[in-house]
């Protein structure tokens, strides 16, 4: 949807200014809430068992999804006013259209079965994702794909280098690509570290479809929030 400029018979520009610089920074406190009760409850789910729809950690999941979706969207709008002079609709957002934060860059799946390589890329491609798959993380450094992935859907036991010690050399490397860690093998030493070190998500293997595709929802969205800053 087209954004107008600055609608000057209505509020003054500074005025608009304080009410979404108030908007957003309550956003971001909301998002902070929900992410820090959503990695604290994953730290503690119990190994190996794939949450339910309706579990405290699958709620605490969608809820710091939706926090981050308004958060990003708000900081967006923001950033048009602040910067563009730019307002979608009428100026306090009521019919704003939220661009998509999700699509485009590449998702990088890296994992040695080749049947959960092949069914994750199915099911990305079929949300609207590049998707693009890797045997182990060996391969994937040796590509350069780095450089254009947004997310990597990543395995935790694989041979050779496995899925922690690649998220150790990203996070030397300062790639600041988000991770969502995917394993048949749940166990509380591997999640935690993989939590500390700043994975979006930990899921059990088989995962549901639509939980794995709202994660990469989140991730992209924290990756767009990260590069455009507050």
């Amino acid at each position: 949807m087209e954004r107008h400029t600055f609608p000057t018979s209505t509020l003054a520009r500074h005025e608009l200014e304080d009410i979404w610089r108030v908007r957003l920074e309550q956003s971001h406190q909301r998002y902070h809430e929900a992410t820090t009760e959503y990695r604290k409850l994953l730290q503690q789910e119990r190994d190996g068992r794939p949450p339910s729809l309706n579990s405290p950690l699958a709620c605490a999941r969608q809820a710091e999804s939706e926090a981050l979706m308004e958060y990003s969207r708000f900081l967006q709008i923001f950033t048009d006013l602040t910067i563009h002079g730019k307002l979608p609709e009428d100026g306090l957002g009521h019919r704003s259209s939220e661009r998509s934060q999700t699509g485009g860059g590449m998702i990088s799946v890296v994992d040695d079965d080749e049947s959960i390589r092949d069914s994750t890329k199915t099911l990305l491609r079929s949300a609207g994702h590049q998707v693009t798959t890797f045997a182990s993380g060996e391969l994937f450094l040796d590509s350069g794909a780095v450089a254009e992935t947004e997310c990597i859907i990543l395995d935790v036991r694989m041979p050779g280098m496995d899925g922690l010690e690649l998220q150790r050399r990203l996070n030397a490397s300062n790639a600041g690509v988000p991770i969502i860690f995917v394993t048949a093998h749940d166990d509380a030493t591997s999640r935690r570290s993989a939590i500390e070190a700043g994975a979006v998500d930990f899921l059990s293997k088989p995962f549901e479809a639509n939980a794995l595709v709202a994660t990469v929802q989140t991730a992209l969205a924290r990756r767009h929030v990260h590069r455009r800053g507050t």
